[in-house]
């Protein structure tokens, strides 16, 4: 199906809209009620979609903690195998930005969450109608409790070559892929790359932003906001020397993720 028709069906036959934000935030859903459906962890849900939907998008430099927050919630919340959430974001000056999650089931690899938008990737920017080559789109899995990016899915295969690109590839792959077995491989791996005289500042530099992860996994918020700020006086620290700027982005989306996981427990 083409995702014109897809993301017009998705937004057809919504009974409950929400708004926030002084009107500026709707979400347009068939459920009412506020339940986990698949009983996502929170942890991994925050990981996987402000990243996508907010940062792939842009839609961070728009919006605060409060109103990402608020649109996480509102889609792990009421999200379920019968009905979508769709948002809409609009804007005094460019085309609303609506981006749309929905749950297929009994797929080759489970139950898959997706995401459309209307964010052209080649233009930089929300548009009035999708294109169906241009316009961001990501698949993720439910495995449990885990919420799975599509290219993360584990094998033996993608296992090896995550091992021959850098140290902290693989620990990527541990923290968010869908094999659990692979969880208690993490911290160690974590502690060999901060322990190893040769690792390069970029390896410590991730894994000081891993670490943070793990602490997050395991539901530490505290040890988390202070892994955090060593991530960020690490990179202060090392910027221009063995750390290019750009890896800022990195640290502004790691406290991101804080902000957001603070809030998804109020």
């Amino acid at each position: 199906m083409k995702r014109e028709f897809l993301i017009t069906a998705l937004f057809i036959g919504v009974f409950f809209v929400n708004t926030y934000g002084q009107n500026r935030i709707e979400i347009h859903t068939e459920n009412k009620d506020s339940l986990n459906y698949f009983n996502i962890s929170e942890f991994y849900f925050v990981h996987q979609i402000f990243a996508d939907a907010f940062y792939m998008t842009s839609l961070h430099k728009q919006l605060n903690y409060e109103e990402m927050s608020y649109i996480l919630k509102s889609v792990l919340y009421k999200l379920d195998n019968k009905n979508n959430v769709n948002v809409i974001i609009k804007s005094s000056h460019n085309p609303e930005a609506k981006l749309s999650f929905f749950i297929k089931e009994k797929t080759e690899n489970g139950i898959l969450l997706g995401m459309l938008t209307t964010y052209d990737k080649k233009q930089g920017k929300f548009t009035k109608k999708i294109h169906q080559e241009n316009s961001l789109a990501r698949w993720y899995f439910i495995k449990g409790e885990k919420l799975v990016y599509r290219k993360d899915l584990y094998t033996e295969k993608l296992e090896k070559d995550k091992a021959k690109e850098s140290k902290h590839s693989l620990v990527n792959l541990y923290l968010f892929d869908d094999n659990k077995a692979n969880d208690n491989k993490i911290k160690p791996l974590i502690d060999s790359i901060l322990d190893d005289s040769t690792s390069t500042k970029i390896d410590i530099l991730y894994a000081k932003l891993y670490l943070g992860e793990y602490f997050l996994l395991n539901g530490d918020l505290e040890n988390a906001i202070k892994s955090i700020e060593e991530l960020k006086k690490y990179f202060e620290k090392n910027v221009n020397n063995g750390i290019t700027p750009n890896y800022l982005f990195i640290v502004n989306m790691a406290e991101t993720e804080i902000e957001m996981m603070k809030r998804m427990k109020t």
